[in-house]
């Protein structure tokens, strides 16, 4: 289910099969009025995930699972990404860098969760979400040349790294990050320095570290 004009226009504009489109009125929508239910607010209201519901909510179909495009020269991996926030921005943070492919642990939050969906204003609808087995999955990408780099509090400093030409970011989780086993599979572990002396801030948040990295890894 997706609520609000920008995330639902964003959704006519993918190639996600629609059920059906449910709005107070059609004004901003990128759709035929034939397509769409006019329902009165209060409706809108009672079928809503939000405290303030929207003007408009759609229903579409879940993609079944995506196929892997290892042609992309960077791909990112989250690993046991609980927080629905957090999973939202960072999907949304990655499609601005121009990430395609995500890969989610098994144990990650579920990407079409409402409190997910909204947080990624449209950006999940444009990016192929994929849940694995990590180890399985980063074992072969190792095997089709990619380079694994870990996000880790113990790694050198990404402004100081190289960036291979074919790289797999991995995120490990808000409290434990990368699992052990993940993490000996990594080529090479990567963190943003903390430049405060007293060392008063003890991690970033995963959302904010992803964009950071991202950030480097792109420029």
């Amino acid at each position: 289910m997706v609520e609000g004009v920008k995330t639902v226009n964003e959704l006519l504009s993918s190639n996600y099969k629609i059920e059906s489109v449910y709005a107070s009125n059609a004004r901003e929508l990128n759709i035929d009025e034939q397509s769409l239910t006019i329902v009165k607010e209060k409706e809108l209201e009672r079928a809503s995930f939000l405290k303030s519901a929207n003007s408009v909510i759609a229903v579409a179909k879940i993609p079944e699972e995506q196929i892997i495009n290892y042609d992309d020269s960077l791909i990112l991996i989250l690993d046991g990404i609980r927080d629905p926030g957090n999973l939202g921005t960072i999907i949304r943070t990655a499609k601005w860098f121009g990430v395609n492919t995500i890969i989610c642990s098994e144990d990650c939050v579920d990407a079409f969760s409402p409190k997910v969906v909204q947080s990624t204003m449209g950006a999940l609808f444009h990016v192929d979400i994929v849940y694995k087995d990590i180890q399985t999955f980063v074992t072969d990408l190792k095997a089709k040349g990619f380079h694994i780099n870990g996000a880790a509090i113990q790694g050198a400093s990404i402004y100081k790294t190289d960036k291979p030409s074919k790289t797999a970011l991995i995120i490990g989780s808000e409290s434990h990050g990368i699992r052990e086993d993940v993490l000996k599979q990594c080529n090479s572990l990567v963190t943003i320095p903390n430049l405060e002396e007293e060392q008063k801030v003890e991690s970033l948040n995963a959302a904010i570290a992803t964009s950071i990295i991202l950030s480097e890894l792109t420029r």
